[in-house]
């Protein structure tokens, strides 16, 4: 292997390596702007702990479950299915308000 072939090896394997540090200024100043920008975005907007982004899912989901137990339970007649639809609904809501309530939890110390 001649040395051009080696110094441009070198270089390749330099540029495939993703936990290498940019030698380039210019590659350095973008990196260290991009550090700026996500430091100064705001925090994610949050009620009770929760942000809107979950609330949302928890609430479509349960939707979601509400209107597929409404329809399961259609050819018991009406009323029934709107109760059924109702608690599948409730039911998902509180199990995934449970489980977000219990994986923001603290560990316990040890």
């Amino acid at each position: 292997m001649s040395r051009e072939e080696r110094r441009a090896y070198q270089r390749l394997a330099k540029k495939q390596d993703p936990y290498a540090l940019p030698s380039n200024p210019a590659a350095r100043a973008r990196q260290e702007k991009i550090r700026a920008r996500r430091a100064a975005r705001p925090a994610p907007r949050t009620r009770a702990g929760l942000t809107t982004r979950a609330l949302a899912w928890i609430f479509g989901g349960g939707l979601v479950a509400g209107l597929i137990a409404f329809s399961v339970a259609w050819p018991n007649g009406m009323p029934m299915a709107a109760y059924i639809g109702l608690a599948a609904a409730a039911a998902w809501i509180a199990v995934a308000f449970g489980l977000r309530m219990l994986v923001r939890r603290p560990a316990p110390p040890r």
